[in-house]
């Protein structure tokens, strides 16, 4: 991967740094995360694509409370060798896979996957009517995608939020400009993109978008 795309991507210009701040700060979120997803899909089974993974968590914590088989899609190989890591050491590695790749392109068949997670990834994504097209034609019909950043619940997202700004007074700097514009422009390409049914989340633990196909 070039250079340039690593800067670009959350956190891949320095992946152990990144890695570290999931683990040690936002490590409580994502088992409530899973279990909200768990319970808006019904889902227990079938295939998940965690879109811009990073480290997996959220994909990882899919796995640990249901029967899916999640690939693990990022544009870093750096992301997906710890992610591949985690996996094996959480004993899921069988019903995993991992997938380096943009995006704006998914390498799959259409129809093909039953869920797409994906947290904090897409305000970087270059192109937001792109990606949600390529989410859509990748989901079977009834498929849901749930794509947003919150943080679970709202003491969470407090707590989160004062340990890194103590950490790092800057840290939303490089995505806050892109979160607002994504939520502005989001409305208007699902409403092009016309999906069955789509669900704005916006409450005191955050951000979701909620579709099904």
């Amino acid at each position: 991967m070039s250079e340039e795309l690593k800067k670009e991507h959350k956190g891949g210009s320095n992946p152990q740094g990144f890695d570290r701040i999931v683990r040690e700060v936002f490590a409580p979120i994502y088992p409530v995360i899973a279990q909200q997803i768990k319970q808006k899909t019904a889902l227990s089974s079938g295939k998940c694509l965690d879109a811009g993974c990073g480290t997996g968590a959220l994909g990882r914590a899919m796995a640990e409370i249901t029967d899916l088989h999640v690939t693990f899609f990022d544009q870093s190989d750096e992301m997906l060798t710890l992610a591949k890591g985690y996996a094996q050491e959480q004993e899921i590695a069988h019903r995993s896979s991992f997938m380096q790749g943009d995006i704006h392109n998914i390498e799959l068949d259409d129809d093909s996957l039953d869920i797409v997670i994906s947290r904090g990834s897409s305000p970087f994504w270059d192109d937001w009517s792109k990606a949600y097209s390529e989410i859509l034609r990748v989901l079977k019909v009834g498929g849901h995608a749930y794509i947003g950043g919150g943080f679970g619940t709202k003491d969470l997202r407090e707590q989160i939020t004062t340990h890194m700004s103590k950490e790092k007074p800057d840290w939303r700097d490089s995505f806050k400009d892109r979160v607002k514009a994504e939520r502005e422009a989001l409305p208007q390409i699902l409403n092009t993109l016309s999906p069955t049914k789509h669900t704005i989340i916006d409450d005191e633990s955050g951000w979701w978008v909620f579709i099904t196909k």
